[in-house]
């Protein structure tokens, strides 16, 4: 084998490697959009969201479980179009899935006590986004999730702050841009 045969295998070798953190990419981008614009709707038609403490409370879950359900059908499509499964994938989907299980644990506690689950679902997408980036190698990721545990932290210490608005830029700083980032570097060299 002569070196430019290494060269085209490893070159070969990493296209292969960017090309499977697609759906990757994806579910970033599509999160980072759908909770921004959730946010927003929310933030400007307040009145009509917070109309009781139960539209809120379906106003986050409904949305989101039908934004899961759809990604989890577009992945499992992703999955068999592909046709293999590599061990990065599976951690990616099992921490995934635990960050399911997890935001609905946060989100029947939060019922119960009464508090806005926000922080402690952004608190739990920091640390998944953290080890996402840890993974898969990739600084922007986590720093995004390493900037979404400080507006976390900023919205716990200023209870004055909007979580809205923290809630949307950090989801655009946290999701969003590495999403993008991370979609563009799978479709360069």
């Amino acid at each position: 084998m002569t070196k430019e045969d290494q060269i085209n295998i490893i070159n070969s070798t990493i296209k292969k490697a960017r090309e499977n953190l697609k759906p990757l990419s994806f579910n970033l981008i599509f999160w980072g959009v759908m909770i921004n614009l959730m946010s927003a709707f929310h933030y400007f038609f307040e009145p009509i969201i917070e109309h009781s403490k139960y539209s809120v409370i379906l106003y986050w879950t409904i949305i989101p479980i039908l934004g899961m359900l759809y990604m989890i059908r577009w992945n499992i499509k992703k999955g068999i179009k592909r046709g293999y499964e590599t061990v990065l994938d599976r951690t990616i989907k099992i921490i995934w899935a635990v960050f399911g299980l997890g935001w609905i644990i946060i989100l029947i506690s939060s019922l119960l006590i009464g508090k806005s689950p926000v922080p402690q679902i952004l608190f739990l997408l920091g640390l998944v986004l953290v080890m996402n980036g840890q993974i898969i190698k990739f600084k922007p990721l986590t720093i995004g999730g390493i900037i979404l545990i400080i507006f976390v932290f900023l919205n716990d210490t200023n209870p004055r702050i909007n979580y809205l608005i923290v809630n949307m830029i950090g989801v655009t700083l946290g999701m969003l841009i590495p999403g993008v980032f991370l979609y563009r570097m799978k479709n360069s060299g």
